[in-house]
């Protein structure tokens, strides 16, 4: 059956026209500012890929346990700083070896053809797992996500979020139908492990032991090569990084918090300290979590419980970035898809633009030393949203109708039409 539009969503299919025509317009400047000038590659565009760059080159040229020499890897990082903005400045090597494995084929060629096919791949895994998500409500959905402002933060600043954002959409698009592929999609978070921890709880609570098996041995596979091809040394090495730097930066460093929209960097700026911080931060992970694991046991429509996991997520980090709200876009499209589908009230409608706004309030708040940041709050509101409508069960179908993609009651799962990433279409699952 052809899609019937309802009237506000081509209102807001041209509003985020205008949001990503403004930021299409940023970006070709800024990208036009690191790469039109004449001299040394200038990471404005990218600036964060130049860290990625330099750990391929160091571990091609040095050895991979090269990359934990902090003194190297900023001599390196510093040739390709150039400019007004980022001259002279560096940042440490703070990933698993699982992610430096897949940068070594970037480290073989010059930083601004590393950093251009590394930026389409992120879009491109990013929009097509996105569809995977909208495309019950229709081609006009996905201007809203082009337009996400988190997404184009991640693709300016050149950070791996536009990645593990698109393994989480399309582990949650895949998981109703083909639980194994969503699982390999879950173990792949392994390049950042801390954004896949909320997975492991909820295959549980959902019983999806096919899937949570794939996601294990995935895992399991990605550590143990990244090992191999590495070198063992490569883990402790990691970990002693890890810890000098949550030390160092996380809890001493005041000029970090401002750009963690978290609920323990809003804690130290407001002066307490880093043991109270990390219980008020627990404080809200464990009712967070509580709540996830509730949903995922029961019979939520699925919207709703993919939205929970990712809101999750993103409430149980203490360390995070204004630039890993990439992440924010998934709990966003499939909340969008539930109120699309089923009615809606106007409230719920505005938070979600509010969340959908988030990363550009994060920003404000990583500029303006007196601004803190929402998306605490917000993530918090989006989690009782989630709870109120799968308490009313809201169980009316919207005017438009049947989709021509699949009918569905308040309990069945969600399925998309057809995988995110493989061709074919899904058999359904009993």
């Amino acid at each position: 059956m052809r899609l019937l539009y309802r009237p506000w969503l081509f209102r807001v299919a041209l509003c985020s026209s205008v949001v990503l025509a403004i930021e299409l317009s940023f970006a070709a400047t800024l990208a036009w500012s690191t790469f039109a000038r004449s001299g040394p590659p200038q990471a404005g565009f990218g600036i964060d890929f130049s860290v990625y760059w330099s750990a391929a080159a160091v571990a091609l040229k040095h050895g991979p346990a090269a990359v934990f020499n902090q003194d190297l890897m900023m001599a390196v990082e510093r040739t390709v700083r150039s400019g007004k903005l980022f001259a002279g400045t560096s940042g440490p090597w703070l990933y698993p070896p699982t992610f430096l494995i897949f940068l070594l084929p970037f480290g073989i060629v010059p930083l601004n053809v590393a950093l251009t096919a590394f930026s389409l791949i992120g879009t491109t895994a990013y929009l097509r797992s996105m569809w995977g998500i909208v495309r019950p409500v229709g081609p006009l959905a996905l201007i809203p996500v082009a337009a996400f402002p988190g997404f184009w933060l991640a693709l300016c600043y050149g950070q791996n979020s536009l990645l593990t954002a698109a393994a989480a959409a399309a582990a949650l698009a895949l998981m109703p139908t083909r639980p194994i592929l969503a699982g390999i999609f879950v173990g792949l978070l392994g390049v950042k492990p801390q954004l896949g921890l909320v997975f492991p709880l909820v295959l549980i609570c959902a019983r999806q032991w096919r899937g949570f098996a794939s996601a294990a041995v995935c895992s399991v596979l990605l550590w143990g090569v990244s090992a191999v091809a590495l070198g063992g040394d490569m883990v402790p090495a990691w970990l002693h990084t890890a810890s000098w730097f949550r030390h160092t930066w996380i809890e001493h460093n005041p000029e970090i918090w401002r750009g963690m929209p978290t609920i323990y960097a809003t804690a130290r700026r407001a002066g307490a300290s880093a043991q109270w911080a990390y219980w008020l931060q627990g404080a809200v992970a464990v009712p967070a979590c509580a709540v996830t694991a509730w949903l995922w046991t029961g019979r939520a429509r699925y919207e709703l419980k993919a939205a929970a996991l990712c809101c999750c997520t993103l409430l149980v980090q203490p360390y995070l970035l204004y630039y890993d709200l990439a992440w924010l876009a998934i709990p966003v499209a499939f909340l969008g898809v539930d109120m699309y589908r089923h009615s809606a009230r106007g409230f719920e409608w505005l938070l979600l633009v509010v969340a959908w706004a988030m990363p550009l309030q994060s920003v404000a708040a990583t500029m303006k030393p007196g601004v803190g940041h929402w998306t605490p709050g917000v993530l918090a509101l989006l989690l009782t949203l989630i709870v109120c409508r799968h308490k009313q069960q809201t169980v009316q179908p919207a005017e438009h109708g049947k989709s021509d993609v699949c009918d569905r009651t308040a309990h069945t799962s969600y399925t998309p039409a057809r995988p995110v990433l493989p061709s074919g279409d899904a058999r359904r699952s009993g």
